[in-house]
């Protein structure tokens, strides 16, 4: 069993779950309303035209859509239900090598083998990623037989890969895929989910968040690296609907994105706002301020603050009587905000394949890729491109050895878990503005390209700071 395979998140079911069952023995389906308020029936019974060959392990997404009305609903609105249609229109729905992807256990006894006799187990079906239902179809009661709900993302990998579809070699290629050692060491130790498991955690995220479970910190106790979820492809999209949460999605595609792609909000400098994961995009969720800001002593920002700095906020310090006026530095629009699909403008470049030589690439490596700065309209050329941002990164980073010299020794101005003095009543006041703002950039991380000048007043202050 492969690493991958021992992170599957075995997710077991609601008392509802249990109801059911003993309705389907009285002789009627609960419908799946999608609220959990499962009190409909219909007939669990009847053989689909074309589908007479259906005897194995595999029922069709039909028959699970009896019970599962709301969700086979939506899946049957997704490119997944129509796979094997992409197959026929190139004419290739024959072809061995493509078809396992493209329909239900194609090559296992009980699987597709035609439209004539198995046309319910075409399209990527809910058999495709639960695995064959009959035995939980045949008995709902009992628990052991339902199929698995795994959020791992080998279970997407299985057919999202390869020269055509290497999204599940970029993702693993990203930072995306592996749980920070530092949490995972607490998260094993049974601490601190609750706290870093929404950002660090793919099965917190899922549980807590997707949901609304609670979700005691010892959800992971014992657990090995290797054994937890990251941020896996189900984080970020959802596998059983289209949402229309995609900027400028391609043509006929939806991504399938939990939360919007593009979201603008005003900049401001409250804490409640920087902290407000709703006022941001996908990539916002997780990558917003988790509130500190300059009179902190323990830790400076955390790095997460990528949105924040792209809109041009802070979380300032508030009063008794109410917001801190004494703005360390003033929100500016970046140059990159009338960027199309925001972040993934630039950190998810996609081309379509061509060649053996010239493979798809699905941008889900998240690194930049300067060939968007030219699609995007907003530099001339890739050479432009690549030079501008060298040329901003070599500025920024004087900047901040420039401030680091200024600083001085770490152990008389630093945060102090950061190797500070315990004593931080005896760092200056402007020391810890500056500290702040030479903190806020590196947290940042893209040496001002989120917000070129907005970075360099930032800089700027914390030399002004520490000079005057």
């Amino acid at each position: 069993m492969s690493a991958f395979s021992n992170q599957r998140l075995l997710l077991t079911g609601s008392f509802t779950a249990l109801v059911v069952g003993y309705v389907l023995l009285l002789g009627g389906c609960p419908v799946d309303t999608g609220t959990g308020d499962d009190t409909d029936t219909g007939d669990n019974t009847g053989t689909i035209v074309g589908d007479d060959g259906i005897s194995g392990k595999f029922i069709g997404s039909s028959r699970c859509g009896l019970c599962h009305v709301t969700t086979h609903g939506n899946w049957s609105e997704t490119i997944h239900a129509t796979a094997l249609e992409t197959l026929e229109a190139i004419g290739q729905d024959t072809n061995a090598q493509c078809l396992p992807c493209h329909v239900v256990g194609y090559g296992e006894t009980g699987g597709f083998v035609d439209r004539a006799s198995t046309n319910d187990l075409a399209g990527v079906g809910c058999e495709s990623c639960h695995g064959g239902a009959r035995e939980h179809a045949e008995n709902v009661v009992d628990r052991s037989l339902r199929p698995e709900v795994s959020i791992s993302s080998e279970m997407c990998g299985t057919c999202h890969t390869g020269t055509h579809h290497p999204h599940y070699e970029e993702w693993t290629e990203s930072a995306h895929a592996t749980v920070d050692e530092h949490t995972a060491d607490s998260f094993a130790a049974g601490s601190s989910l609750s706290s870093c498991g929404t950002c660090h955690s793919g099965d917190y995220y899922y549980q807590a968040v997707l949901k609304s479970r609670t979700v005691d910190d010892d959800l992971l106790k014992g657990l090995t690296v290797n054994e937890m979820n990251a941020v896996e492809c189900a984080i970020c999209h959802d596998p059983h609907q289209q949402t229309g949460n995609a900027a400028d999605p391609d043509e006929g595609r939806d991504f399938q994105l939990r939360f919007v792609e593009v979201k603008t909000p005003v900049a401001t400098n409250t804490i409640a706002a920087a902290t407000d994961a709703t006022r941001f995009n996908l990539c916002g969720q997780c990558h917003h301020s988790r509130g500190r800001e300059w009179t902190a002593t323990s830790r400076g920002p955390h790095h997460s603050v990528q949105s924040n700095v792209y809109f041009g906020e802070m979380a300032l310090p508030e009063t008794d009587s109410g917001f801190d006026t004494d703005v360390l530095v003033f929100s500016r629009v970046s140059v990159h905000s009338f960027a199309p699909e925001q972040c993934a403008t630039c950190h998810m470049f996609r081309q379509d394949y061509e060649t053996e030589l010239a493979p798809a690439i699905s941008g889900h490596s998240f690194e930049v890729n300067q060939f968007s700065c030219t699609i995007s309209g907003c530099h001339p050329s890739v050479t432009q491109a690549r030079a501008v941002q060298a040329t901003l990164k070599a500025e920024i980073q004087g900047r901040l050895d420039r401030i680091e010299d200024l600083l001085g020794a770490p152990a008389t101005w630093e945060y102090a878990a950061e190797g500070g003095p315990v004593d931080q009543d005896a760092v200056a006041e402007n020391v810890k503005k500056a500290r702040f703002l030479y903190h806020y950039v590196l947290g940042d991380g893209s040496l001002g390209m989120h917000n070129p000048d907005y970075v360099r007043d930032m800089l700027e202050e914390a030399e002004r700071l520490l000079t005057e």
